[in-house]
Formats: C-alpha cells, sequence, structure tokens
C-alpha cells in the first residue's frame, strides 16, 4: 500500500467532474488514473481557448483574445495565437508545464489552423508527457482531437 501526497492528488481531475454523476469512485490510497487526468486536461484546454478575454467576470484574464485581425498574415497569425494560448495555459493548467506549442501548416485546409502541444504532467503521481492535437476551425471555435 502507497501513500500519495494530498498535492499530487490535486493535480487529478477538477472537482466539478469529480462531483459529476456517474464519475469514478476515488481511492484514498491509489493516485490518479492517467486517462481520466489526460481527458480532465483536454477538456480544461477547450474550455480555457474557447473562452474570449473579458467573459470570466471572476477572472479577467482568462481566455483568448479574438484574432479577427485580417491585417495580419497566416504565419503572422499563427504566432500570435501560438503565444496567446502559451500564456493562457501557463496561467490557468497548473498540471501541465514544459509547454512546447507548434504551429502545423495544412495546405489541404486553408481555413483551419492547427497546433501541436507537447507538455509534460505536472504531477509526482504521473510521469507522463502529453501530446494534444488542436484546431482553430473556420467557425474560430477551438478543437482538441
Amino acid at each position: 500500500m502507497s501513500y500519495i501526497e494530498l498535492e499530487d492528488r490535486a493535480y487529478g481531475v477538477s472537482l466539478f467532474e469529480r462531483l459529476e454523476t456517474n464519475a469514478p469512485r476515488k481511492v484514498m490510497t491509489k493516485g490518479p488514473d492517467a486517462k481520466h487526468v489526460l481527458n480532465s486536461i483536454k477538456r480544461n484546454v477547450a474550455q480555457l481557448l474557447n473562452t474570449r478575454l473579458g467573459e470570466a467576470l471572476c477572472a479577467p484574464h482568462l481566455g483568448l483574445i479574438d484574432f479577427n485581425d485580417a491585417t495580419l498574415g497566416t504565419h503572422d497569425l499563427a504566432l500570435q495565437i501560438k503565444l496567446a494560448i502559451r500564456h493562457c495555459l501557463e496561467r490557468y493548467e497548473p498540471r501541465l508545464d514544459k509547454i512546447d506549442i507548434q504551429y502545423v501548416p495544412n495546405d489541404e485546409s486553408p481555413l483551419n489552423i492547427f497546433f501541436h502541444i507537447t507538455a509534460c504532467i505536472n504531477s509526482r503521481a504521473l510521469h507522463d508527457s502529453v501530446r494534444i492535437d488542436l484546431m482553430l476551425d473556420n467557425s474560430r471555435k477551438y478543437r482538441v482531437m
């Protein structure tokens, strides 16, 4: 029987996800399930990035600005989005560490912008790195794939 420190359990799934009706039961002596943590991180990333700056009154810096500036080229726009995503994730997703975001050009889908997010899960209970494929679609919604 092993003991998981309290700070490691804090990096599992969110409080609201644990309160859901069909949420799996947690055992105090067992660490979080990596699959549930990864799914929780992906949901949170999608929610964070689809929140616009100023929409959350309790956290006015939460979210991204609306990248509606048509004067920027695709590469410049991708760079600005990449920097904004990094800032948002570093500030509001503490379970991720060593975040690296890569713009992925895709000539077959010119109305969508693709990114790969690679990061380490910031917990001693989980020793995994994660890769999240992200797409900004033509309706300006971020989709975690």
